[in-house]
């Protein structure tokens, strides 16, 4: 059996009840017996120590208890002399002697003193870990890494070592060096207290003090020690990000970790170079970057007054997050009940929708038509928080930007990016936009240059058909490529896009078939989209109200749409997928989700 096996044996409840109860019938009072029973738990650790390993834990256990108990016997003898030698001098009686022979306890007792020395001793303690954090945090990646898993998520060498895809010998080897490195680094005696001796990987766990002051030490940095744990913030926008995006300035992990203690209360300079351990200059620094942003009007942080700053845009942790997702879940299916029969009803006006080039299969146009749906549904909803919040300044600016802390990547994330270009292979405007997410791989996102994109003009220029004949060699490799992601198709001897291509009122004509249905259709009232969004939008609120700060309550469209609703364009892709409404694509990069529009 292994030391750290021995350890947790240690700690069963039943274990100790039996260990004190043992303790208990040789004492003369519960003081004398909690006093004994940590005298034995100690030896029981100490004997653990020393050894690599043991067959029996309570055979071993109870023969280490009852020399810890003979060896208690000895000094509650030596203190019962002294104390009967102090009796006849003062004339106390035998009964009175008796009461003063607990060995731990002075003849004169001073509960502040002892209470002002507790105190010292528990800041003593808290010094010496933060110096051991601060020493854990300069070790580089692959030596912290298997420090915080071990000692501070109490995880086993061979969990960590399955995590990190080493060995468990390659782990061990990790602690013994890092503990080394911090020992080097400060003095023996504290990291002795600390319990990181090199020679015993359980020591540190099975101080319970130690863990008790650890967790008070996280709670007073507000979450977690952040030069150990760094959070990792996922930024999601609105609107155009170019030129307006303040997430741009805060992509390293510094920048991250700073935001995110800004994230619900307002923390100074100071503050925050103590609890990321970084000196001032580099915090002030970041913190006039962030305020700024990339447009010098909208940043990740502002300015909160007396030399303190606060979080300037949303951060929502990962449950959180589940929690506002689950809100806009519960009304998937029937909206998709609503799309369906809107969908029904306009089918013949769909397809009628006048197409440049050769006609697409409806598939491909209910794929535009759920990114259109959806995004109306979500501004009905956006529309519905207006007239709650109608007390509420809600800021205007061309882009919003919110961020997500250790957002997983499995997170069902569904994205709608747009380009727009003038003046391009004879057309005056040329918009192209796609979806991606889980089942669609993204083709291009808003900071494109369409100009100078030659898989996209070489798919304008096939929009009448576009002869393979006529390509040269550069064009027929760039033709080859346009094919494979999706953007055009081989239609004989000629090229064709493969995408969806309308002019502007064919666009509109394409919405409207689906808008014009949901509004109209026989369904009962409390099933129409604009019922749905009115209930969901009540619930919202009152999420938000909970869970945003006060300074932001404002940005409730942005929580709405880059928050609480993003889940919900992937339970609608599925559950259409799962009623015939959309068909599963078959390459995650082919044309479903993108449209072309041209403009003469």
């Amino acid at each position: 059996m292994k030391n750290d096996e021995a350890v947790a044996l240690l700690a069963d409840p039943q274990f100790l009840d039996k260990l004190y109860t043992y303790a208990y019938r040789h004492s003369n009072t519960s003081y004398e017996a909690e006093d004994l029973c940590s005298d034995m738990i100690l030896a029981i650790l100490k004997a653990l120590r020393k050894s690599d390993s043991i067959q029996h834990f309570h055979a071993f256990a109870w023969t280490v208890a009852h020399r810890a108990y003979a060896d208690y016997c000895e000094r509650r003898k030596r203190d019962n002399a002294r104390t009967v030698s102090t009796g006849n001098a003062d004339g106390q009686s035998m009964a009175d002697r008796t009461s003063l022979s607990y060995p731990k306890a002075s003849p004169v007792q001073n509960p502040i003193e002892d209470m002002l020395e507790e105190q010292f001793a528990r800041e003593e303690q808290q010094q010496q870990l933060r110096e051991i954090f601060r020493e854990m945090s300069f070790l580089s990646h692959g030596y912290r890494s298997v420090m915080v898993m071990y000692y501070l998520e109490e995880r086993k060498i061979s969990e960590i070592a399955t995590s990190l895809g080493i060995t468990e010998n390659t782990v061990k080897q990790r602690l013994f060096w890092a503990r080394k490195a911090i020992k080097n680094s400060i003095s023996p005696e504290d990291v002795s207290r600390a319990s990181l001796e090199s020679s015993d990987y359980g020591t540190c766990r099975a101080n319970a003090k130690l863990k008790k002051e650890q967790k008070e030490m996280e709670q007073n940095n507000h979450n977690t020690n952040k030069t150990l744990q760094p959070v990792s913030l996922t930024f999601i926008g609105t609107g155009d990000p170019v030129g307006n995006n303040p997430s741009e300035k805060a992509d390293r992990i510094l920048s991250q970790n700073l935001i995110y203690l800004c994230k619900s209360r307002a923390v100074s300079a100071e503050e925050l170079s103590r609890e990321l351990n970084v000196p001032m200059p580099y915090i002030e620094q970041e913190l006039a970057i962030q305020c700024r942003g990339v447009n010098g009007r909208y940043g990740t942080l502002r300015r909160a007054g007396q030399g303190k700053y606060i979080s300037n845009i949303l951060i929502v942790d990962r449950e959180e997050y589940a929690e506002a997702n689950k809100l806009y879940s519960k009304y998937a299916s029937s909206f998709c009940q609503c799309l369906a029969e809107a969908t029904e009803m306009g089918r013949e006006r769909i397809l009628s929708v006048k197409q440049l080039g050769s006609p697409k299969n409806i598939s491909l146009l209910f794929w535009l038509l759920i990114s259109r749906a959806i995004w109306s549904f979500n501004c009905q909803v956006r529309d519905a928080l207006r007239d709650i919040f109608r007390d509420t300044e809600s800021p205007s600016r061309p882009y919003t930007c919110v961020a997500i802390d250790a957002c997983a990547e499995n997170s069902h994330f569904y994205g709608n990016d747009g380009i727009n270009a003038r003046q391009i292979c004879g057309y005056s405007n040329v918009y192209v936009e796609n979806l991606y997410g889980d089942r669609l791989q993204a083709h291009f996102h808003c900071n494109l240059n369409l100009s100078n994109d030659p898989l996209l003009l070489l798919t304008i220029r096939s929009v009448n058909g576009l002869a393979l004949s006529a390509l040269s060699v550069e064009e027929q490799e760039i033709a080859a490529k346009a094919i494979q992601c999706g953007y055009m198709q081989k239609n004989g001897e000629f090229l064709e896009p493969a995408i969806v291509v309308l002019d502007p009122d064919s666009r509109q004509e394409l919405w409207n078939a689906v808008s014009e249905s949901m509004r109209n259709m026989g369904a009962l009232p409390q099933t129409l989209p604009q019922a749905l969004a009115q209930n969901l939008a009540s619930e919202l609120a009152t999420f938000m109200k909970k869970h945003v700060p006060a300074h932001l309550i404002g940005e409730y469209a942005g929580y709405n749409t880059c928050v609480a609703s993003n889940h919900f364009f992937h339970d609608v892709v599925e559950e259409c997928i799962s009623r015939g409404i959309l068909n599963a694509p078959k390459n995650p990069l082919g044309p479903e989700g993108v449209l072309m529009v041209l403009q003469k």
